[in-house]
């Protein structure tokens, strides 16, 4: 039997409680630790809906396990990821990003950011779980890349933009120097 010492008691601890006390632990850890890297397609949408900035916060506040506060209009995934950039060298940073609008003349709504083509795929598979479909291709305002716009006859105030760029949404927050890695952007717009 192997144990150790406890200086409050004098009494050794066994292995068996040092792994209850550890399991314990974890199940507390685990309160606290993100569990996803990104905002799932169902709260891109629910989220577009707010046009003010208290709703904004009210939303992610509920979310604030995964996403923390950047500034007024800007969350940031609580989880990093280390992905390789085109010169090779190898960057840490929040796995994804998310931006608002709630400017009244705003067009947009929310801008969620994804770095890895791998969360790109699955976002997208979710939107297109939920009715979303190619409507067209082409340039847009906004990112200064060819876009995909998605529509859904579920949502039809709703359109959603899709993009891979070096040039992110509006060079803010982490983006604001030069973007050496290839970044995936879901833009969702007010229905046109």
């Amino acid at each position: 039997m192997i144990s150790c010492s406890n200086p409050t008691n004098k009494r050794a601890v066994t292995l068996e409680e040092l792994d209850s006390i550890q399991a314990q632990d974890k199940i507390v850890l685990e309160t606290f630790v993100p569990r996803r890297d990104m905002l799932t397609a169902a709260e891109i949408i629910d989220v577009a809906d707010c046009d003010n900035l208290s709703c904004i916060q009210l939303y992610m506040k509920n979310l604030s396990r995964d996403f923390v506060y950047g500034k007024k209009d800007e969350y940031y995934a609580a989880q990093r990821i280390s992905i390789k950039d085109t010169a090779g060298n190898w960057l840490t940073l929040p796995a994804s990003t998310f931006y608002v609008d709630v400017n009244p003349q705003a067009t947009w709504r929310v801008a969620h950011t994804v770095h890895t083509k791998e969360q790109r795929d699955n976002l997208l598979n979710e939107f297109k779980n939920l009715d979303f479909q190619l409507a067209d291709e082409g340039y847009y305002i906004g990112i200064k890349s060819k876009q995909q716009r998605y529509v859904s006859k579920k949502y039809p105030d709703k359109n959603l933009y899709v993009t891979a760029t070096f040039h992110p949404f509006y060079m803010k927050g982490i983006y604001d120097n030069k973007v050496t890695w290839p970044c995936y952007v879901f833009e969702m717009y007010k229905g046109r």
